[in-house]
């Protein structure tokens, strides 16, 4: 490989990596999270069949929005899809016990947050934990770690490949 070859790849490694927004990837994957966390309560409360479809939506919506709007390509960005994952199906969780009380009740959900004690509610939502639902979250996390990166072409990974050995020539 010429120099000229050389400096081509460098160049397109420098463009991709100055693409990376990390901030954006952050609050985009924050206002992600509350959505899919209410999405996953809800959907849960409704259907109780449809907990690991709802947990593996969890993952993939806040993996994808991450991704997309992060556009990612270190490591930082399947990092922080992982935390926004797991507090999204924790936050789901206590959204489920939420709408189960008040579709129970008969009242709106507000009601049911104003009446009940977070730590009850807590408390509610960490005793449905199961083995499964463990099983379930991984996928989610899985799913968010592989869509939380910019997939990135072959050349362009060869671009990043030497970029990054550049100061063991």
């Amino acid at each position: 490989m010429n120099s000229e070859e050389k400096q081509r790849h460098y160049d397109r490694a420098e463009s991709l990596l100055a693409e990376q927004n990390f901030a954006a990837a952050v609050i985009a994957g924050g206002i992600a999270t509350l959505l899919a966390a209410t999405a996953y309560g809800i959907t849960v409360a409704t259907w109780p069949i449809a907990h690991g479809f709802a947990a593996a939506g969890v993952g993939i919506f806040i993996g994808f929005t991450i991704g997309f709007l992060g556009r990612g390509i270190s490591t930082k960005f399947p990092v922080i899809a992982t935390g926004f994952t797991i507090a999204g199906l924790l936050l789901g969780n206590l959204f489920r016990v939420v709408m189960v009380l008040a579709i129970a009740s008969s009242t709106s959900p507000i009601d049911v947050l104003r009446n009940e004690s977070l730590s009850m509610l807590t408390e509610r939502a960490m005793s449905h934990f199961s083995f499964v639902g463990l099983v379930y979250g991984f996928v989610a996390v899985v799913a968010a770690v592989f869509l939380a990166r910019r997939p990135l072409s072959r050349a362009d990974r060869l671009a990043i490949g030497l970029f990054e050995t550049r100061g063991y020539e």
